[in-house]
């Protein structure tokens, strides 16, 4: 078993390593992934690689997917493999930038071996990737990147296992209206993919359902002082603030409210800062504030699954499994769906070499139907979008997360179909697919 002790340490200068590279344009950078078939020597070992941020915004929730997949990984390996073969996982640091994400992907790109990939965990870093695996036929299963645009494009090798921004973004304006009876918000987000386009998401449908969107904004996420704009709002404060991004700038904008006077005003946010780290960062401030993430849906694993995996998480890696949250489960599901798929396709020749089709590997990873997972039954449609959709509003009560709400797939179908013509018809084919599952 690998030993994660020095991990970061690694990873770091694995960045620095991958950064010196040159940045090729999608498609112009050298492949070996040339063959349809991957032939996979006698005794030799299945490899899929992970990619997500291990040093840089988000680094307890990517290693939290990455252990998830590994625990997948290590119970496969436990029962034999596949066809006799052992998988390996080989590891990337994309910082949830979409450069370095894009040369991770080059990476992955350049080994002929390399059949799919578990990640990326940005939605900004999974984007640019994702271009780079189209052309390189590799297909990926992401645990938590959650843009509309990753998979909106059409692309055959790009699923997730987790929600969309309009599944959380309804959800979560669903809960402010009709739980925390807001009736006014500031929209906040950190100029990224993922903020970007969960704030949006945000201000259509508050506004359909009724509230004011007061003002609509982005910040820099690397500023340190934020009390610019937030005393903009201390004159008419709103009822709530929104912010869509990760940890480091939700924590620093929770304790600058305080301090500038917007004590009245809830801080709500997103998984990106639904972390422990954050609930440190914040210190006293991060108290009774709010945030959405997935949570397990009601067809999911029941508890002694789930504390199973718990266990073996926090022993396989001598951690405390909640410092991970929240995507752990997702980790190990987005991971096993990639392992079935292989399974089902690969072949055993006569000389004993294991062969994977490239393209049939593809469309057996899209085809996934009725696998219950950690986080409930995995079905993926025909964008591959492959998650139970279920959408948790956490609460910070006495210094911890605690999951307070939960909307359904179905749930969300129902407040969908009773919005106003245009927001419906933006969320109808992404809801109704969700609901089928």
């Amino acid at each position: 078993m690998r030993n994660f002790k020095n991990f970061r340490l690694m990873a770091a200068l694995a960045v620095a390593a991958l950064t010196a590279m040159p940045l090729y344009a999608a498609g112009a950078a050298p492949s070996a992934q040339a063959s349809s078939v991957v032939t996979i020597a006698k005794g030799g070992k299945i490899k899929i690689g992970w990619a997500g941020d291990l040093s840089l915004q988000l680094i307890k929730p990517s290693e939290g997917v990455q252990y998830g997949a590994t625990v997948a990984v290590n119970r496969v390996n436990a029962a034999g493999g596949i066809k006799g073969f052992q998988v390996t996982i080989e590891s990337q640091d994309d910082q949830c930038t979409g450069s370095v994400a894009a040369t991770v992907a080059q990476k992955f790109a350049s080994e002929p071996d390399v059949l799919a990939v578990v990640g990326h965990i940005c939605s900004g870093a999974t984007v640019p990737a994702s271009d780079v695996y189209e052309k390189a036929r590799i297909p990926i299963v992401s645990a938590s990147a959650t843009a509309n645009k990753v998979t909106n494009r059409g692309l055959d090798i790009v699923n997730r296992v987790a929600f969309n921004d309009n599944n959380q973004a309804l959800g979560d304006a669903t809960y402010m209206i009709n739980v925390l009876k807001v009736k006014s918000i500031v929209v906040l987000d950190d100029s990224q993919s993922y903020g970007q386009g969960l704030a949006a998401s945000i201000v259509t449908y508050f506004k359909a359902l009724g509230g004011t969107v007061l003002d609509a904004e982005s910040i820099d996420a690397t500023a340190k002082d934020y009390s610019p704009i937030l005393t903009k709002f201390v004159s008419t404060p709103p009822d709530l603030l929104f912010f869509g991004g990760y940890e480091g700038p939700g924590a620093l904008l929770t304790q600058q409210m305080h301090q500038v006077g917007l004590t009245k005003t809830i801080f709500f946010s997103d998984d990106g800062v639904q972390t422990s780290n954050y609930l440190k960062l914040a210190g006293k401030d991060a108290e009774g504030q709010y945030a959405s993430a997935i949570g397990a849906s009601a067809d999911g694993a029941d508890a002694a699954t789930l504390k199973a995996f718990s266990d073996e998480l926090e022993k396989t890696f001598n951690v405390k499994y909640d410092d991970y949250a929240p995507y752990q489960p997702a980790g190990f599901d987005a991971a096993t769906v990639i392992l079935n798929a292989i399974a089902s396709v690969a072949t055993v020749d006569a000389s004993g070499n294991l062969n994977v089709d490239r393209e049939a590997l593809i469309k057996a990873i899209r085809a996934t139907s009725g696998y219950k997972g950690l986080t409930g039954v995995i079905t993926c449609n025909n964008i591959g979008e492959c998650g139970a959709g279920t959408v948790s509003v956490y609460q910070v009560k006495s210094g911890a997360w605690a999951s307070i709400q939960s909307y359904s797939a179905a749930d969300l179908a129902k407040f969908a179909a009773a919005l106003p013509a245009a927001p419906a018809a933006t969320m109808a084919a992404t809801m109704a697919a969700t609901a089928s599952k």
